[in-house]
């Protein structure tokens, strides 16, 4: 019986994050083009990412405070009831959209994004107790392939049901997958760990999954590689891609769509090779992670470098191959490497590592395309996968041989 409640909760899981990701890109690609339209103003438009990711970084710091307090399933269901609460008020305020009531358009848009910062890592922190160890790494690539058909299909149809609907009603088909999602979080059955320990202050909740990932040299060697490579990565931010595609493929937008398509359909084929091979990877993580890192370095180059854009259109493509199998390889080692009751605190700090490593990427790797051209920006995001794949070559021994179960997962104190 409890082996059927972990798979239907499984399926509950999987099927609800897939739905609240499919609101969280219909929902951006309305409000931008919204706010667009009332503004005439890119400024305005882009304070809709930026306001996200910053509210998504300070949740990320705050969130092992509340994860000391509830279980992951009671985060994951009321941070999506919560998310599904404010869209609502964002729907009504969609309907008679005027300049003056932005800035309550942007405090609901950082108040959704903020609670999204506590249910990701709890959703990923509920992965090992609904699946066997053993199966891990194939749970892992099935989420992050939904993931990515979810990214694949969403942004072209939400751009045409945009234009057949307009910005309003797709937030009302936002509201409607919200509302499922929450539905199904909260059917899911959790048997995490909810022993209470002794009480800790909200500082040293904070500390603990930044301690974990500082005491085991595996996460620590992966953490800091995944600094580098979020660094490198702000050159598929589409304002950088867009210019690259304007000024090194002489093409116009429409480049810009096919190149988005092949980077998340290669992350898609990706996610199937991982998932057919999970053995082999699950024996191999470290390695994957380490060879991963070279083969970006070399396929960013190329794509920066050239001016053909069919062999971009490949390039991208071929990109996806080995992100999907170094993400799943990541996430397969953290959940790895922490125990069952602190893993969503780890999850919480890499989060707040990305976000934070992605806003200082987007500012100056956009500083550099303006000031020193796109392929100078290729150049330095090269540059930055290669320091990584240096970084996991010189501690090959801890990236490929990590420490026993006791001291790799032994107190964060």
């Amino acid at each position: 019986m409890s082996k059927f409640n972990n798979e239907m909760s499984f399926r509950f899981l999987w099927i609800g994050q897939m739905l609240a990701n499919l609101g969280d890109v219909l929902y951006t690609v309305s409000l931008i083009t919204m706010v667009y339209k009332v503004t005439k103003s890119v400024t305005f438009m882009s304070l809709v990412p930026f306001v996200i990711t910053i509210t998504a970084l300070i949740s990320g710091i705050l969130a092992p405070i509340i994860i000391d307090k509830y279980k992951l399933k009671s985060i994951l269901f009321y941070s999506q009831l919560g998310k599904t609460l404010f869209l609502f008020g964002l729907c009504l305020l969609a309907i008679h959209i005027r300049t003056e009531f932005l800035s309550i358009l942007y405090f609901f848009i950082a108040c959704i994004s903020f609670l999204d910062g506590w249910a990701s890592p709890a959703r990923n922190a509920l992965v090992p107790s609904l699946i066997k160890e053993e199966k891990l790494v194939k749970a892992n690539s099935f989420l992050a392939m939904s993931d990515q058909i979810t990214q694949l299909i969403t942004w072209p149809i939400g751009s045409l049901f945009l234009v057949l609907w307009g910005g309003p009603i797709i937030l009302w088909l936002t509201f409607t997958f919200f509302v499922i999602s929450s539905i199904l979080m909260f059917l899911i059955n959790d048997q995490t760990v909810s022993e209470k320990h002794e009480k800790t202050s909200k500082l040293v909740a904070i500390k603990e999954g930044w301690q974990i990932i500082w005491n085991s040299k595996q996460l620590r060697t992966v953490s800091v590689m995944n600094v580098l490579e979020t660094l490198a990565n702000g050159v598929w931010i589409a304002a950088i891609l867009f210019i690259y595609v304007e000024q090194a493929l002489y093409k116009t937008e429409v480049w810009w769509g096919f190149i988005n398509a092949a980077f998340f359909g290669g992350m898609f084929i990706g996610g199937l090779l991982v998932y057919r091979y999970s053995q082999l990877l699950e024996r191999n993580l470290g390695q994957t992670i380490m060879w991963s890192s070279l083969c970006l370095t070399t396929l960013t180059f190329l794509f920066g470098m050239t001016s053909f854009a069919w062999f971009a259109l490949v390039v991208s493509l071929l990109y996806g191959l080995p992100q999907m199998a170094r993400d799943v390889a990541e996430v397969t080692i953290i959940q790895k490497n922490a125990r069952e009751e602190l893993l969503a605190k780890v999850y919480s700090a890499r989060g707040t590592l990305i976000y934070g490593a992605f806003g200082v990427s987007s500012l100056l790797l956009g500083y550099i395309t303006e000031h020193y051209g796109v392929r100078v920006t290729f150049l330095v995001a090269t540059i930055l996968f290669f320091i990584s794949f240096l970084l996991a070559l010189f501690n090959r021994k801890d990236l490929f041989y990590p420490e026993t179960s006791k001291n790799a997962k032994g107190k964060a104190g």
